[in-house]
């Protein structure tokens, strides 16, 4: 199996636990992808409207994690990160 491969298989596995789960559950698994060591894209995650429910909620830094590691840059990460990093503790 090559690299290429495998990080789709991560992502597809990504996105159909999130499409299918919701609330705290959510959090952690948006959590449990941000953290892992071989995933580096993360706009498809994002783009599960399950997602979005995060937003506004006890684990709404999950969803700001993700964002900022599916469209962030270097110094939005610097910038962010001490803020971050007090809620999430993988930062």
């Amino acid at each position: 199996m090559d690299i290429v491969q495998k990080l789709e298989e991560i992502i597809d596995h990504f996105v159909k636990q999130a499409s299918s789960l919701e609330g705290s559950a959510l959090g952690s698994l948006v959590a449990e992808a941000t953290s892992h060591p071989s995933l580096f894209a993360f706009s498809e995650i994002l783009a599960v409207p399950n997602v979005l429910q995060l937003e506004g909620t006890e684990t709404s830094v999950n969803l700001d994690v993700l964002r900022l590691f599916s469209q962030g840059t270097w110094s939005d990460y610097k910038s962010e990160r001490a803020k971050l990093a007090s809620s999430f503790v993988n930062l």
